[in-house]
């Protein structure tokens, strides 16, 4: 298993078409639909700032990835946000997720100044969730039927964030 940046043009369209069948046959899980990222930009460069990983198989096939792009706002500069985390279907259970959420975190770290790491999710993707808490992450916020699934259906999302370094708990 190879974990690297995406950055050729073959490796952006795998990662297109990994997204596009993730967003199809597990909808319940994005917020993104086929038709929202029909000519996307792709949203990330190979910089500290921005960034996508991929997780190939020995024979190049992409079977996961993860991006991060940081917060451009001079008040905002050390936080960043983690979006897009997908591992197929055939790849889940081998710890592929946590590996690929590693290689994000030691990276984004090596940006100055970047404190902490911030991710929404669909609030009853239980897997996500215990994924992301193993790894330090801790829920800060539950937005109630914040995304449209279908008419009258609506799902929670929930915000999690990463302090890379000791900070003081805030008081409420």
């Amino acid at each position: 298993m190879l974990i690297k940046t995406i950055t050729e043009d073959h490796e952006i369209n795998a990662y297109y078409n990994l997204l596009t069948k993730a967003i199809t046959e597990e909808a319940q899980f994005f917020r993104v639909t086929p038709t929202d990222i029909e000519g996307e930009v792709f949203p990330s460069q190979d910089t500290f700032e921005s960034f996508t990983l991929g997780a190939f198989s020995e024979n190049g096939e992409l079977l996961g990835t993860v991006g991060f792009k940081r917060d451009s706002f001079i008040k905002l500069k050390h936080r960043g946000l983690v979006f897009r985390m997908y591992v197929s279907e055939k790849a889940k259970g081998l710890g592929l997720g946590r590996k690929l959420l590693q290689a994000l975190i030691e990276r984004a770290k090596q940006g100055e100044g970047l404190r902490q790491i911030y991710l929404t999710l669909i609030a009853t993707n239980q897997r996500a969730k215990n994924l992301y808490l193993s790894e330090g992450f801790e829920l800060f916020s539950l937005e109630k039927e914040a995304i449209k699934m279908a008419e009258n259906e609506y799902v929670d999302e929930a915000s999690m964030v990463k302090y890379l370094f000791a900070t003081k708990t805030p008081s409420l």
